[in-house]
C-alpha cells in the first residue's frame, strides 16, 4: 500500500469516500440486524433499538467533521486565492465565493428572522422554546432555498443562455 503523501487527491478522496460508505453500511447495518425490535419500555407499542446511540453518536461525528473539513478548506482557499478579484480560468472565482457566502448568510438571517416559535407536540411530548423552533425553521428553509437556487443554476448552465450572452458581446 502506498504513503498517503504519495496519493493523488483524486485517488484518495476516492478511498476516503469508500471507507466512509463502509462504515455507514456497517453502522446502519448493526443498527438495523441488532436489537431492532426491542420494545420501548414506557410503550411497547413502539421500538426502542439498542444501537440507537451508535447511529446518532456516527451522524455528530460526521456532522462535525464536515464543519471542521469545510472550515478548513474555506481558511485555506481564502488564505492561498490571492487578490480579491482573482479569476481562474476567466471565471471570477473570488466573487463566486463570497457572494455565495453573501447568499448563505442572508437566507439564514431571513429564515431565522421569518420562521415559526409556535409550539410543536412530538411524540406527546411539547416543545416550546423559541430559538430552537426558530433554529429548526431556519435550517430547514434555508436548505430548500439553496436547494432551489442550486437547481436553478444547473438548469441555466445547461440551457447555455449564460453562454450566448457572453459569444452575443464578443
Amino acid at each position: 500500500m502506498q504513503g498517503i503523501k504519495k496519493l493523488k487527491p483524486e485517488k484518495m478522496s476516492t478511498r476516503v469516500l469508500y471507507a466512509l460508505v463502509a462504515l455507514t453500511v456497517l453502522v446502519f447495518g448493526a443498527f438495523f440486524f441488532i436489537g431492532y425490535d426491542t420494545p420501548f419500555e414506557e410503550n411497547p407499542e413502539y421500538n426502542a433499538p439498542l444501537l440507537t446511540d451508535l447511529v446518532l453518536v456516527f451522524i455528530y461525528a460526521m456532522v462535525t467533521a464536515a464543519i471542521v473539513l469545510t472550515g478548513a478548506a474555506v481558511t485555506i482557499s481564502m488564505k492561498t486565492g490571492g487578490k480579491a478579484n482573482k479569476e481562474t480560468n476567466n471565471i471570477p472565482a473570488a466573487k463566486i465565493a463570497w457572494g455565495t457566502i453573501l447568499l448563505l448568510v442572508i437566507c439564514l438571517a431571513a429564515t431565522f428572522a421569518t420562521g415559526s416559535s409556535e409550539p410543536v407536540t412530538v411524540n406527546g411530548t411539547k416543545f416550546d422554546d423559541t430559538f430552537w423552533l426558530k433554529a429548526t425553521d431556519m435550517f430547514i428553509n434555508t436548505s430548500f432555498i439553496l436547494l432551489a437556487i442550486a437547481v436553478c443554476g444547473v438548469a441555466l448552465g445547461l440551457s447555455g443562455y449564460n453562454r450566448k450572452i457572453s459569444i452575443k458581446k464578443h
